[in-house]
């Protein structure tokens, strides 16, 4: 395929050889617009009593000199059609060679597909498996968020229970605190009472010996 676009080329550019070559014979056209148009080359004119044109390479080299523009450009032309030439020669020679990479790489390919196509399958059992793990998951996440949801009322209640029981203990201690409170000032008074009582005694006796009894 390659030798054969190649062969075209070269073919397409010797027909624009032949037509340059009878526009020299005939006449004359914009030929420094065509030495612009090939932009591989470099043109060159020295302005000496025998003033040369030169057409220089893309590689650097001297493909012709001539007094004429168009002597130069042929030659330019020329020298593309002469590198066309050899690179058609190599490609033919390596044409054999190309297929038997391309009938091999065909083989590889064909044995790739195969590959491709068993692990496209591996894959797909593979994404069905976890697709119906991930439903199983689901489901069980599903089932332990509602249980969850149950657990949570169950902590909620019981938070209830406990902060009911802490309010009802507090109560219960500020109770106990004034229970406490008017114990110690019964006692107090008991004891007021008692000493009152041992004071009042004593005062009986005092009296009772004043009146001699």
């Amino acid at each position: 395929m390659v030798s054969r676009l190649l062969a075209i080329v070269v073919t397409v550019l010797s027909i624009a050889f032949l037509g340059f070559a009878g526009v020299v014979t005939l006449g004359g056209p914009n030929w420094d617009g065509t030495a612009r148009s090939l932009k591989d080359y470099h043109f060159t004119h020295d302005p000496g009593p025998n003033g040369q044109w030169t057409a220089t390479s893309p590689d650097g080299e001297s493909v012709g000199s001539s007094p004429l523009l168009p002597g130069v450009i042929v030659a330019a032309l020329d020298d593309t059609n002469k590198k066309l030439q050899d690179q058609l020669g190599e490609l033919n020679v390596r044409e054999p060679q190309l297929r038997d990479s391309i009938q091999k790489m065909e083989q590889q390919m064909a044995a790739d597909r195969e590959a491709l196509s068993a692990s496209l399958a591996r894959k797909q059992q593979q994404l069905k498996d976890l697709q119906e793990q991930s439903s199983q998951i689901s489901n069980q996440v599903v089932q332990q968020t509602t249980q969850g949801i149950a657990v949570e009322k169950v902590v909620s209640d019981r938070r209830s229970d406990v902060l009911r029981l802490t309010n009802q203990l507090a109560v219960l201690r500020a109770d106990e605190a004034r229970i406490e409170q008017i114990h110690q000032q019964m006692v107090d008074l008991i004891e007021q009472i008692n000493a009152d009582l041992d004071k009042a005694r004593q005062r009986e006796q005092q009296l009772r010996l004043r009146l001699g009894k």
